[in-house]
């Protein structure tokens, strides 16, 4: 295990290869009480400049801007989460006190950061009997993109604690953790914590070295640290107050943090990671015996913070049904959970047919529609939510048709991947049967019943019968050739009305003709369908064409 030394700005980034195979960054800020605190003309206001943020050592927002916030326009009295400003990704405030109600988040004695943090590396137990100056009472975290200024796009952490009580050294440490179901919490002896630690993880530890009256922040202080620095930290120089929450520490009167009872910091992760800073989803604020890395862990409070979006996706064919010979697509509709961009790709896949509706276990391989599936199509760059479209699917069958939709991220800053399942609701298509023509006749009544005269009478007769839904027909009986021909009410019979499903419709025209051999009358159905969705097809076997030749010899 690497140690970390004394160099210059104090603070060191390490990776460290360890037995719980992760790798962990690890931070250290060396928070000194000693002598006067000196500002700096040039102070920070914020890590980075980023002006998004107070890091002024205390609660209160003194901005009447949106941005930059602070922790008491984040949180109301009951520390419930505000609407965020702009670009704003997540925001928690914990309750660890009071001092005197026993504490269900304490480190059992051996827990260590060197440890896993399941199998009992970490270990909860309750405890009414912690040091004062190693007691968190709140803390709180929050996330953000900004939107705007210098450090518009990059993602910012911050953290801030409190503490009982500033007598004594202390020491302090904040973990950023990737697993969201880190956890541990017990009413009575040890308790394992769930959860394990992902390559990325960061923990920030700080110190408060033998109590006073006023506080020098180091090197790692906003107020010192250079503008390039992409973590710096504030602590209190003086008493403050905690409302619009409740709080009591152990020398003040209500609602007051004496000096060096309150720390906060933020931290630009994309200055760490650039592109690939982790995703984290929990916090953990924890006291401990020394800044050192086996440094005897004590109380502890622990948060929800999500920097990353999680995605969900819905879907809907349209249109369904459709009748054989249609087309229909699936759209597909990204959510992220917070403002943050959808980019990436979305793949359609299809199967079927099937007998009746697909279920969540009829999509496989054996049922996957090919060569239109996999069907992948870009979604975004664009704010929460974005669509995007299939190609178009033309069945070759009749029946029920299965879909799914998987979004694929860009990165984990566009979401993570989602898919869709087999037999959702919207996600099902109907391919149904289309009328089709099941009959043809035609009577040719030569004139004297003498076919050599060239001339006589002809009767066209045709069947439709529907296998689909109600649909409208269309189209037209058309009777024509280079032989004279003339029909009963005009040679184009118009075909209209609706016809139900199963049902027949008949159509019928009669024409005269005469000409000479070798002379030709043709009649063409082109028969036509309008759909439930209002969309217009080809009866089956048409468009299709008869034609008799006249011989006088």
């Amino acid at each position: 295990m690497s140690t970390i030394g004394d160099i210059s700005y104090r603070t060191k980034w390490l990776i460290s290869k360890r037995y719980i195979q992760a790798a962990i960054v690890i931070g250290l800020m060396t928070l000194v009480i000693a002598v006067p605190f000196l500002t700096r003309a040039f102070a920070l206001t914020d890590v980075r400049n980023a002006g998004v943020f107070e890091l002024d050592g205390n609660i209160v927002k003194g901005s009447t801007t949106p941005l930059p916030t602070d922790w008491g326009a984040l949180f109301n009295a009951n520390g419930v989460t505000q609407p965020l400003p702009s670009g704003a990704l997540d925001a928690h405030w914990v309750n660890d006190g009071p001092h005197a109600v026993t504490d269900l988040t304490t480190f059992t004695t051996g827990s260590k950061d060197t440890l896993d943090i399941a199998n009992a590396g970490w270990q909860c137990t309750p405890s009414g009997n912690i040091t004062p100056k190693d007691d968190i009472l709140h803390s709180y975290s929050f996330a953000i993109v900004p939107q705007s200024g210098p450090r518009a796009g990059d993602l910012l952490v911050y953290g801030g604690f409190e503490r009982f009580a500033n007598n004594g050294a202390g020491d302090l440490g904040l973990w950023l953790l990737q697993d969201p179901t880190v956890a541990c919490s017990s009413t009575k002896g040890a308790v394992s914590f769930t959860g394990a630690h992902v390559v990325g993880d960061i923990l920030v530890v700080g110190e408060f070295s033998t109590g006073g009256s006023v506080t020098t922040l180091n090197m790692a202080d906003c107020t010192v640290a250079p503008d390039t620095a992409n973590i710096c930290a504030r602590s209190n120089t003086g008493p403050i107050s905690t409302l619009p929450w409740s709080t009591q520490d152990k020398t003040s009167g209500p609602n007051t943090l004496a000096t060096a009872e309150f720390f906060e910091v933020g931290i630009d992760l994309t200055g760490l990671f650039g592109s690939n800073a982790p995703c984290i989803n929990r916090f953990i604020f924890d006291t401990r015996t020394s800044p050192s890395l086996t440094a005897t862990l004590v109380d502890y409070a622990e948060g929800a913070l999500a920097t990353c979006p999680t995605a969900a996706i819905s879907t809907n064919v349209s249109p369904s049904p459709i009748p054989f010979g249609g087309s229909a697509n699936d759209t597909a509709t990204v959510t992220l959970t917070t403002a943050s961009t959808v980019s990436g790709t979305v793949t359609f896949n299809v199967y079927g047919p099937f007998s009746s509706p697909p279920t969540s276990t009829s999509c496989t391989s054996t049922s996957l529609v090919t060569p239109f599936s996999p069907n992948t199509v870009s979604i975004g760059p664009g704010p929460s939510p974005q669509m995007a479209t299939s190609g178009s699917f033309i069945p070759s069958a009749t029946g029920y048709y299965g879909w799914t939709a998987t979004y694929n991220p860009a990165g984990p800053r566009n979401g993570n991947t989602v898919s869709t399942n087999c037999g959702d609701a919207n996600e099902t298509l109907l391919v149904l049967s289309i009328p089709k023509i099941t009959a043809f006749d035609f009577t040719n009544t030569p004139n004297n019943n003498d076919p050599t005269l060239g001339s006589g009478t002809v009767m066209y007769t045709f069947k439709i019968h529907n296998y689909g839904a109600s649909v409208m027909l269309s189209g037209s009986l058309t009777v024509s050739g280079s032989a004279s021909v003339s029909c009963t009410g005009g040679n184009t019979l118009l075909l209209s009305g609706s016809l139900a499903a199963g049902a027949d419709a008949t159509f019928s025209l009669t024409c005269t003709y005469s000409g000479t051999s070798g002379q030709t009358v043709s009649a063409t159905i082109n028969a036509m369908f309008t759909d439930i969705n209002g969309a217009t097809h080809a009866v089956s076997g048409s468009p299709t064409t008869y034609t008799f030749t006249i011989q006088t010899i």
